[in-house]
């Protein structure tokens, strides 16, 4: 039964809130309050949310939101103060005119912006960003200035008060603040909404070279097939970044992925890897490499970017591909650690619009059923820890088995990575598993040698035996 399976496992069972439908906030004209000055502005606004949140009824929700005006130090360099003054003013009665009555927008300082939302209405995470958005189509709109024209973009982050570690207005406040230095590392034009996880950059030692070796191009994917157990075939390949150091040699992840996430950086990684692994794909096409699908691995931060589907889409498609030839891995603690709305959103968005969903590391972040259900989870990898030995230990094959019934009974595939041996890949085929990955099938290499591993791969499917996979 599926209880006993997920018993082994230690699988808990919890329940999160499904993922809320945003409506956004009326467009029509009203009667709102006009910005405050700076002087006045963060304690009128830390009052408003003060006073909104112990009149607001329970069903509605109050948000915060921290707005700031990206490439001020470019601006202020080409234009006086006076023109820029002028910008910032119009831009203020811009964001203003689109507010409701009881909205409240204040000015932070010079170049940054709170706005109090109230009665927002479920789902209450896209109807913020939706308003968001409607704020930065605003502000880019050109402004004319002393005859010339002056463009200007804005970044936010913002905090529903659900999700403020505090109920009240200064917690709100930093929070939003919080969420919009986030933003403000992948200006211009970001937004973040904040969680829990959301902090302040870690500054590394290692923070500088990686991220100028990432600029350089020196950090680039290897490719590690995955295969059927049935058909020996190859289901697809695994993008893994390295690090091509110019006097360490190449690095593996571990090396560089902490320093990249102190400095707000996955998000330029995970695009540079998606773009290498799409071009990959079409470069297999062409060489006659049956590859049906490439997996991308993507970090919590890109994750909680509102406007990621979008720009997997753009990149799928402009590369004229099917989105089912991405597959899209997900780590088992982000869906089992984070109830975040703008995570939720996004996987299941994927899944909605053909992209394949793979649950990274399963059996070490919990994750619920309703979770595997909930995402739509299509494969789901069994974690090394799991596969190390099960040729010889019986406790470890039991726990791959239970891995393997819940995959069945749930209608999902199975992979087992970290496959090193023949005895390992042997009993895994045995145990039902459905793909392999791992060394005893090949290590990760780069680009230019997958083709001639893929094309002599698919001749010895002719004269290898099968190990195949149980009967039944």
């Amino acid at each position: 039964m599926i209880n006993a399976d997920a018993a082994l496992l230690g699988i808990a069972l919890f329940a999160i809130g499904l993922t809320l439908i945003y409506i956004p906030v009326s467009a029509q004209p009203m009667a709102r309050k006009g910005p405050k000055s700076r002087n006045d502005g963060i304690d009128s606004l830390i009052a408003s949310l003060d006073n909104q949140l112990t009149q607001e009824p329970t069903f509605q929700k109050t948000a915060c939101i921290a707005i700031s005006i990206d490439d001020t130090a470019d601006l202020r360099k080409n234009w006086d103060k006076a023109a820029f003054d002028q910008a910032v003013a119009e831009t203020a009665q811009r964001m203003s005119s689109i507010l409701r009555s009881g909205d409240e927008l204040v000015r932070l300082s010079d170049t940054s912006f709170g706005i109090m939302v109230c009665s927002v209405r479920a789902p209450e995470t896209s109807a913020v960003i939706t308003l968001c958005e409607r704020l930065e189509d605003i502000s880019a709109e050109p402004i004319q200035i002393d005859g010339g024209i002056l463009n200007l973009t804005i970044s936010a982050g913002f905090c529903i008060d659900a999700r403020a570690p505090e109920r009240n207005g200064v917690s709100m406040l930093s929070a939003a603040q919080a969420a919009l230095k986030e933003a403000e590392q992948n200006a211009p034009r970001a937004i973040r909404a904040f969680s829990p996880k959301t902090a302040a950059p870690v500054k590394s030692a290692l923070s500088s070279e990686v991220v100028e070796a990432l600029r350089e191009g020196q950090i680039n994917p290897w490719f590690q097939p995955q295969i059927s157990t049935d058909t020996g075939e190859i289901t697809g390949f695994e993008a893994l970044a390295r690090w091509d150091h110019p006097t360490r040699g190449n690095l593996p992840p571990s090396a560089f992925i902490p320093a990249l996430e102190a400095s707000s950086r996955m998000e330029e990684l995970g695009e540079n890897i998606l773009n290498h692994a799409l071009r990959a794909l079409v470069e297999w096409d062409k060489a006659g490499a049956i590859v049906p699908s490439v997996a991308v691995n993507f970090a919590t931060q890109e994750l909680r970017n509102p406007s990621l589907v979008e720009r997997i889409k753009w990149d799928v498609d402009r590369f004229e591909l099917a989105p089912a030839r991405l597959t899209v891995e997900i780590l088992e603690t982000v869906i089992s650690e984070h109830d975040d709305d703008i995570i939720t959103r996004n996987i299941r968005a994927l899944g909605a619009q053909g992209f394949r969903i793979d649950l990274d590391d399963f059996g070490t972040g919990h994750a619920s059923l309703s979770n595997i259900r909930r995402f739509a989870v299509d494969r789901i990898k069994i974690d090394r820890s799991f596969v190390v030995n099960a040729d010889s230990d019986p406790e470890q094959q039991r726990m791959i088995a239970a891995i393997v019934g819940l995959g069945e009974r749930l209608g999902i595939e199975t992979l087992a990575e970290g496959v090193e041996n023949i005895g390992e890949q042997s009993i895994l085929s045995q145990l039902g598993c459905s793909h392999l990955q791992g060394f005893a099938i090949a290590r990760p290499m780069p680009f230019d040698k997958t083709v001639d591993w893929i094309l002599q791969h698919q001749k010895s499917l002719n004269t290898s035996p099968m190990l195949g996979n149980r009967a039944g």
